[in-house]
């Protein structure tokens, strides 16, 4: 802060002068306040930007404070004042008391004190220059202090200085006074003396407070207007001459004028404001880097719920795979042998207790497809295994065994095929079985009298695709409306206790999943007492005749066809080579991948059934071994797995493989997949040679127009594609055969390996 000190002064008595302003630079130690300021602030450990913040408000205030609070100074003894001094004593009240003023020095004077009267007096004072017509005074009330230095020569004695204040309101007192006399006494000594006082220490003088009588609040000091300053004798009746000449009379103080106060009024608010601001910003701040440590917490605890999560339905899926082949490998055998025994002679009550071991076999399979459907789905890993199938066999084969049911129960059933209703589609034929056994079953269990009905038409065609409707309709008693949608929730069943004992409440959530995997809807109208109807539509692609019609179609196989069983399982390695028996095939069984691949190069076979699980090395392995060897590798391999997926069955068809079977293997499903696997025969120059590739090599040409189809996903043009190879050269048939029975079953990634790997000279799948 910068200080003005306002000067007065006179070189002699008379002279006119002028007031001037001087600069005073801040002191050391207030620069060291402002540094200690800034470092205190610094030191509580704020942010720089919050300090920096703060360092320019606390600038901008001291700034303006600068310029209000500063030391203020009146001087009336240096140059530049302007006064008149003039010197009086008790002479006007009749006595002997003289005094004169200097020549010299307008400062200095000196007096005689004469005992004349009772109290003589002598007084000096310095009058501001024009105040005898009243037109200027000096506004003393915001200064603190004044200081006079003088020399007095004489006898001790006491002085007081007089600060005369002129106020309008007294001039018309009787006395003619108009100045207020405000005083305050001192003692002086030979030789230089300073003198301190205070203005809050000045009082009126008594004499012309008893001569006013003024009201009490009108008594105190009043320094607004002064016009004269004097020195006068006090202390009693003394008498002699003393000498005395003023050096300096300085008045001093900090005060502030109107604007100066709103300034530092402003300045205080801009600091408060400032450091409020300073406080929400480490306030906001603090607040967001600890929502930011707590978001990162959460989420870093978000992504280890969600790997272990994942890690759990990993875990679970793997366990579900686990169960699935360890659940439906004893039932296998159960079942197969079932199967076994229905086909001999048996009398009335052994096939009827066959029927029963079936029927629950049957049942436990349901029961356990029907859980691991609802885990599948509910971890997203629902499998749709699309593939050429017949749709009026298909339907036709679920009527039958519904149409058992029904007329276990004495209630009709009736199927209804539009005209024109396409013979064959590409879908997932085990998932359209699934749905229409889950609604017809339904219908016959809640049917006890009437009739159920299956209708089957196709709502539109477009772009290769067919879009097909199931209206399943019955009599029975109907379903409430607030029933309806409880009935697609899992585990959830309507109906009597009785009604309700027979399933697990899965069927018709697994079916609503399966439809909608297949691009439909599961609707239902129903009406208590007047049965239901439920509508499913599902989307199907059509297939091509070539295809269908058997372009690569293979000879059946006639008996005696020699068949080598691969499985871990020794009750199914039993129940193979029976079946196998069966069927009028020559059976031979392996325990491993290791001792197949000994028994095949012992004796070559002409078909490989082998289970994808087993210990040491698995079913895939085997395979892509028996792929990679000269002599095995046109040997038509069927892989068996108790946990079949659109997955497996590409990986499985990839490595080689001709087709999966799933567990329990039906005999139906065993006997037409041997009458239509044909042992691929060797063909000179198509490749032998060159013991790691399996098949002879397409041209250049047409490996990389597969590859283009293949990474496009177009299997109709892959199927196409695969059937001109095998017209172009009987060579390339076994690979035709795989590539199309590939690209049927939409196992694009699956025909993307074989063709990659063929056109590269990698290891076949």
């Amino acid at each position: 802060m910068h200080q003005i000190s306002v000067v007065a002064a006179t070189a002699n008595c008379g002279d006119a002068h002028a007031l001037t302003l001087k600069n005073i630079e801040p002191s050391t130690d207030e620069r060291g306040r402002r540094g200690a300021l800034f470092g205190l602030a610094a030191g509580r450990g704020f942010k720089l930007e919050a300090a920096v913040f703060l360092a320019l408000i606390v600038t901008f205030a001291a700034v303006l404070w600068g310029d209000s609070l500063r030391q203020k100074h009146l001087s009336l003894t240096e140059s530049g004042a302007h006064f008149l001094p003039y010197i009086y004593s008790d002479r006007d009240e009749g006595g002997a008391t003289s005094g004169q003023l200097d020549p010299e020095n307008g400062f200095g004077w000196n007096c005689d004190l004469r005992p004349k009267v009772q109290y003589p007096y002598c007084g000096y004072g310095l009058q501001v220059d024009g105040s005898e017509q009243w037109g200027k005074t000096l506004d003393l009330s915001r200064y603190d202090r004044i200081t006079v230095s003088l020399v007095y020569h004489g006898a001790p004695t006491r002085l007081k200085v007089v600060l005369k204040n002129f106020d309008p309101a007294y001039s018309s007192s009787v006395t003619g006074q108009t100045t207020m006399p405000n005083v305050a006494e001192f003692p002086v000594s030979e030789g230089l003396n300073t003198i301190h006082l205070r203005l809050d220490g000045f009082g009126v003088d008594q004499w012309w407070l008893d001569q006013n009588k003024l009201p009490e609040g009108q008594r105190a000091p009043d320094l607004r207007n002064v016009v004269a300053l004097d020195f006068i004798t006090a202390g009693g009746p003394k008498t002699g001459k003393f000498t005395a000449a003023v050096q300096s009379v300085k008045f001093s103080g900090i005060w502030l004028t109107s604007a100066q106060w709103y300034l530092l009024i402003l300045g205080m608010w801009l600091v408060v404001a400032g450091l409020f601001l300073v406080y929400r910003f480490i306030a906001v701040k603090t607040g967001l880097e600890a929502r930011q440590r707590l978001q990162e917490r959460e989420s870093r605890e978000l992504a280890l719920a969600r790997a272990a999560a994942e890690a759990a339905s990993d875990a679970k899926s793997q366990f579900l795979a686990n169960m699935s082949h360890e659940l439906r490998t004893p039932l296998n055998a159960v079942l197969g042998y079932a199967q076994l025994l229905k086909r001999g002679e048996l009398g009335d009550r052994q096939k009827s207790a066959v029927s029963a071991i079936l029927q629950s076999g049957n049942h436990l399979l349901m029961l356990i497809t029907d859980i691991l459907d609802l885990s599948k789905i509910e971890a997203g890993r629902l499998d749709l295994m699309p593939g050429p199938f017949d749709l009026h066999a298909c339907v036709e084969q679920v009527g039958t065994m519904i149409r058992l049911r029904a007329e276990e129960k004495g209630i009709d059933f009736a199927i209804g095929l539009e005209e024109g209703l396409p013979g064959t589609v590409i879908g997932d034929a085990k998932r359209v079985r699934q749905i229409l056994l889950n609604l017809l079953g339904n219908a016959v269990k809640f049917t006890a009298t009437g009739e159920v009905r299956m209708d089957v038409s196709s709502c539109s065609r477009a772009d290769g695709t067919v879009r097909l409707r199931f209206e399943v309709s019955d009599t029975g008693k109907g379903i409430a409306e607030s029933e309806v949608e409880r009935l697609f929730e899992p585990f959830e069943q309507v109906g009597t206790v009785t009604e309700r004992s027979g399933g697990t409440g899965l069927g018709l959530s697994i079916a609503r999943q399966l439809v909608r995997a297949m691009g439909g809807e599961i609707k239902v109208q129903s009406c208590l007492g007047q049965g239901s109807r439920f509508s499913a539509e599902i989307e199907c692609a059509l297939t091509s005749s070539a295809v269908l019609d058997g372009q690569l179609e293979r000879p059946a196989l006639t008996n005696g066809i020699r068949v080598l069983a691969v499985d871990d399982d020794s009750a199914t390695r039993e129940f193979l080579s029976a079946a196998l028996t069966k069927l009028g095939a020559l059976p031979s069984t392996a325990e491993s991948g290791a001792s197949a691949l000994e028994a095949c190069s012992r004796d070559r076979p002409d078909v490989v059934l082998i289970d994808l699980k087993m210990p040491g090395m698995n079913g895939l392995a085997t395979i892509r071994q028996m792929k990679m060897s000269s002599n095995l590798r046109d040997v038509p391999v069927v892989a068996i797995s108790g946990s079949a997926t659109s997955t497996s069955e590409a990986d499985a068809l990839a490595a080689g493989a001709v087709r999966l079977l799933e567990k329990p293997i039906d005999l139906e499903a065993l006997a037409e997949c041997l009458t239509g696997t044909e042992p691929e025969t060797s063909t000179p120059g198509a490749g032998h040679d060159d013991a790691t590739r399996p098949f002879a090599r397409p041209p250049a040409d047409r490996m990389e127009q597969l590859l283009m189809l293949a990474r496009a996903g177009n299997m109709s043009g892959v199927r196409r594609a695969a059937e001109a190879l095998a017209e172009l050269d009987p060579t390339l048939r076994p690979f035709a055969r795989r590539l199309c029975a590939l690209a049927v079953a939409y196992q694009s990634p699956a025909v993307l390996r074989l063709v990659e790997q063929s056109m590269y000279g990698s290891e076949a799948a």
